[in-house]
């Protein structure tokens, strides 16, 4: 009985290692991230493409945890938008009409998505909220935080990538 524990440990341990398991991890720092394009929840067309040449925060959210974190962002958007910076906020989860109040209420200017049938969710493999992506200008994934950091930790590490020619 022993051995046969032993192998099925050792074949469990080798499928493991396959390249194909790999891919459930989600997308790596180094790779270009994956397309974005669709419309903002106030009705204008967006995509990553467009943005090009800027450093690019994918934030992935939903209020019941990350609402009040995203919110602090803004004003440091808003310094910096000059330098090429673009915040793309996706929700999960929440209903349009509370993402649209929420912006409303605290005078959100950046891009804010919902993810209404969970396909960025799904193409990025968000595994919980939220989850942070920071792009190079050449769409290029150079940092991913995975759970709450602390905004001044955030902006610092943002503002690093927004110096970076």
């Amino acid at each position: 009985m022993p051995y046969r524990t032993l192998r099925v440990a050792l074949l469990l341990a080798f499928v493991s290692l396959l390249p194909g398991c790999e891919e459930n991890r989600g997308v790596k720092i180094g790779e270009k991230a994956p397309s974005i394009s669709g419309n903002d929840v106030q009705g204008n067309y967006i995509s990553l493409p467009q943005m090009k040449g800027k450093t690019v925060v994918i934030y992935f959210w939903t209020d019941s945890c990350c609402g009040d974190n995203l919110k602090q962002l803004e004003p440091f958007f808003s310094r910096n938008r000059d330098r090429g910076l673009e915040i793309v906020a996706v929700n999960e989860m929440d209903p349009k009409e509370k993402i649209l109040s929420l912006v409303s209420k605290n005078g959100l200017s950046f891009t804010m998505l919902s993810d209404e049938h969970s396909m960025l969710f799904k193409q990025y493999n968000v595994l919980g909220f939220p989850t942070i992506l920071i792009l190079d200008r050449d769409g290029v994934i150079r940092e991913k935080v995975l759970g709450e950091m602390p905004t001044a930790k955030l902006e610092k590490l943002i503002e690093r990538h927004l110096d970076t020619r």
